[in-house]
Formats: structure tokens, C-alpha cells, sequence
């Protein structure tokens, strides 16, 4: 049985759950203030994560583009491949004339004819002045001894890989098999053997200007 409203039980009770609601509720807003400061807190953390994950991202990107520029570099200004035991004579210049002079048998550079000449297979002398504007153009020219007239057949198979830039041809004034020249390089054999088609390969089409030359 419930005790009487008036009693002084009835009020103990009451008096006991009235303090009871006193001392809980000023906890309640503190929970509620640690609550959002932990949120903060969290949030802030999560923020600096996203942060550094951002830099070394960045960071990342940022080496791989230095890495593809720097590569980009190095291509555009990667020097032509060289061959041992090929000379670099005094570059001549250009231009045409109507009649050019030459030091040597097999020019590389100067002043030459206003013709070019087709690439391919001369029996008889080619102009000097002639190959040298095909030197020009990009082209090879590989002389060979007049007096050994099987010499053009071999370069003909040395060189069968190529369709363009190629010019064989007899050579009087030579005192070697075979001079291989092309724009500032020459490199004289005494047969044709392998290495001329490295040279072939290595300065074909590295004239001052790479214009048509068909075989």
C-alpha cells in the first residue's frame, strides 16, 4: 500500500528523487560538451590525414613530372650516335656554284653543284660536286675503286635493306677500296665488309637538309 501524499515517508521520497534530478542533471550538459569536443577532435585528425595524403600525392606527381620532363630533355638534346675510327673534317659550308673545287676526291662539305643527283648506283664517276650536294640532302655516298668494278655489286648487297639515301658510286682518285662518306664524315675500308652497313645505318639522313632521295 502506497503511503499517504502528506506523510513523511511520502515527502522523504519525494525530497530523495528530487536531489537524485539535482545532482544528475548538470552532468548531462557536460557529456554533451566532451561529446562535441571529441567530434572536433576526430575531425581535426581526419583533416591532417587528408592532408599529408594530399602532400605526398603531390609530392608523387610532382617527381614523375620532373622525371618525364627531364626525359623529354634528354631526348630533344640526345647527341647523334658516333662510330669509332670515323673523321669529322672541317665542315666547308654550303651553297651552290657553278663550278666547285675540292681538296680531296671525296668531299663531305662545301660549296657544290646546284643539281642534286638521284640516289643509286653509278658505274661511272659522279660528279664530285654532285655528290656532295646528295650529302646535303641527307644521303650516304660510298665510293669505291674505279679499277675493282665488283666492288659496286657488294656494296649493292651491303646496302640492299635501304631504298633511299644511298649513292655507290667508281671513284679514280681513291687509294682505298671503299670511302664511305656522308655530310662531315668519312671512313675509308678495304673491303665492303659489315662495318659499312653501320655507317650506312648510323649517318644516313643527318644532312643539314633531309630532302627525297630515292635509289
Amino acid at each position: 500500500m502506497s503511503p499517504h501524499p502528506q506523510s513523511k515517508k511520502a515527502k522523504a521520497a519525494k525530497a530523495k528523487r528530487a536531489k537524485a534530478r539535482t545532482t544528475q542533471e548538470p552532468d548531462k550538459p557536460a557529456s554533451m560538451h566532451e561529446a562535441r569536443l571529441e567530434r572536433q577532435i576526430e575531425q581535426r585528425r581526419h583533416q591532417a590525414r587528408k592532408g599529408r595524403l594530399r602532400r605526398i600525392r603531390n609530392t608523387a606527381l610532382g617527381v614523375v613530372a620532373l622525371g618525364v620532363v627531364a626525359g623529354g630533355g634528354w631526348l630533344a638534346f640526345r647527341p647523334d650516335p658516333e662510330l669509332a675510327g670515323v673523321a669529322r673534317p672541317s665542315n666547308r659550308g654550303g651553297g651552290h656554284v657553278a663550278a666547285a673545287d675540292y681538296d680531296s676526291p671525296t668531299p663531305t662539305s662545301g660549296a657544290h653543284d646546284a643539281r642534286a643527283p638521284r640516289c643509286g648506283t653509278y658505274r661511272e664517276p659522279l660528279n664530285p660536286a654532285m655528290a656532295v650536294h646528295g650529302l646535303e640532302h641527307g644521303a650516304v655516298v660510298l665510293w669505291y675503286d674505279a679499277a675493282r668494278p665488283e666492288l659496286a655489286d657488294e656494296l649493292i648487297d651491303a646496302t640492299d635493306e635501304w631504298d633511299t639515301h644511298v649513292i655507290i658510286s667508281a671513284n679514280t682518285g681513291i687509294d682505298r677500296p671503299v670511302v664511305a662518306t656522308a655530310w662531315g664524315r668519312i671512313k675509308a675500308y678495304d673491303a665492303a665488309d659489315p662495318e659499312i652497313t653501320e655507317f650506312v645505318r648510323t649517318y644516313r639522313q643527318r644532312g643539314p637538309e633531309r630532302l627525297t632521295c630515292d635509289r
